[in-house]
């Protein structure tokens, strides 16, 4: 699995066409794409850089590849830039994954000392 990792930035006023953009546009491109699994956007809830960040989640490299060689995509990007000042771009590859198990019968603390859930 490889990750295509985008942090951008809208251009004054245009935050919510971009988001449109993203919802409509990329987003539909994105998840038709042989090998794509999961489209995902993050918005800062700081306030900072970046405002927006793009997580698609793609099988392999070879196939991310063929995806961002396409004119589809290169027309894509075309519309994407005219909503955005600052673009950066990342693919990585997960090293190490694991979630955590349920804690639901750990105990949790109440008014009145430690009770199991």
């Amino acid at each position: 699995m490889v990750y295509f990792t985008v942090r951008c930035e809208a251009v004054p006023g245009k935050g919510t066409n971009l988001d449109q953009f993203l919802a409509t546009r990329s987003k539909p491109f994105w998840l038709s794409q042989t090998g794509v699994t999961g489209f995902h956007v993050y918005g800062d809830v700081l306030d900072g850089w970046p405002e927006r960040t793009l997580m698609i989640e793609v099988e392999d490299l070879s196939s991310l590849q063929r995806i961002l060689d396409s004119p589809e995509r290169k027309q894509l990007r075309g519309e994407f830039m005219g909503y955005v000042a600052r673009v950066e771009s990342q693919i990585t590859e997960q090293l190490i994954s694991e979630r955590a198990e349920s804690r639901a019968s750990e105990p949790v603390a109440t008014s009145g000392g430690w009770e199991p859930d």
